[in-house]
């Protein structure tokens, strides 16, 4: 289980968030939604250092840690134990799918590159990229890169993966292939997922929790037919509505 406790964090004299809690059971898959500007990006980045939180605390494998004055041994541990899916892919030009896939268990872990590759290749195949793990970034579509970016996520055994908006940069006909991926790892592996997305069939459909941001603070949580389809919160139907057509039209 992982529990995150009061994480605040501003930028100037903006407040960004402003006390989050929240409880994420271990194998369960939690999707964050929220209008943009919500603080969505930033709680994530808090949670594995790349922005510094202001207040907070994270347990993780029962190990609590302050998000605010963390020791680089703490950092560490919290860094080995999460990935990082981003917004854009973030791959290395100048390596195909699979050495990137590869890179992390090389340097990282300290894996022989010939049990690194075994490995690489099963977390490719995982995600429906197996046939193109000699193909460099540009040879490969937004999608495609995207999914290597996934297997390179898991591939790192993390205790669990953070997604922020993966699929915010793809063409709409690419998104399916990437929420599919996501759906698969979720079913088959069992890996806790934090997922910020506006995807709502996809959070319908794999979230075991929906927690809706709004100006920094929680508005609302539950289970997906709680928040999706029958939200409590004024606030959450008029986002479900204004941002992602009538919220009627995902009742389960």
């Amino acid at each position: 289980m992982i529990e995150i406790q009061n994480v605040r964090k501003s930028f100037g004299n903006r407040e960004i968030l402003k006390g989050i809690d929240i409880t994420v059971p271990t194998g369960s898959v939690t999707v964050i939604l929220g209008p943009s500007g919500s603080g969505k990006t930033t709680f994530l980045r808090t949670l594995n250092f790349l922005e510094k939180a202001d207040a907070g605390k994270m347990t993780l494998n029962d190990v609590t840690v302050d998000l605010h004055n963390a020791s680089k041994k703490e950092i560490l541990h919290i860094r080995r134990n999460t990935s990082m899916v981003f917004q854009m892919y973030n791959l290395f030009s100048n390596m195909t799918a699979l050495e990137n896939v590869m890179e992390g268990l090389v340097t990282v872990k300290g894996m022989k590159k010939s049990e690194a590759r075994i490995k690489a290749e099963k977390c490719l195949e995982a995600v429906g990229m197996k046939d193109f793990a000699d193909y460099y970034p540009v040879q490969l579509s937004g999608g495609q890169q995207q999914r290597v970016g996934i297997a390179r996520a898991i591939a790192m055994d993390p205790a669990v993966i953070l997604f922020d908006e993966p699929t915010s940069a793809l063409d709409p006909e690419l998104v399916g292939e990437v929420l599919g991926a996501i759906k698969t790892i979720a079913r088959e592996m069992h890996v806790t997922m934090i997922v910020v997305t506006h995807e709502i069939g996809f959070a319908k459909e794999v979230a075991d929790q929906v927690i809706f941001m709004e100006q920094g603070v929680v508005v609302e949580q539950g289970t997906a037919k709680e928040v999706i389809s029958n939200p409590r919160e004024e606030r959450t139907r008029q986002f479900l509505n204004r941002y992602l057509g009538q919220w009627e039209d995902y009742v389960i």
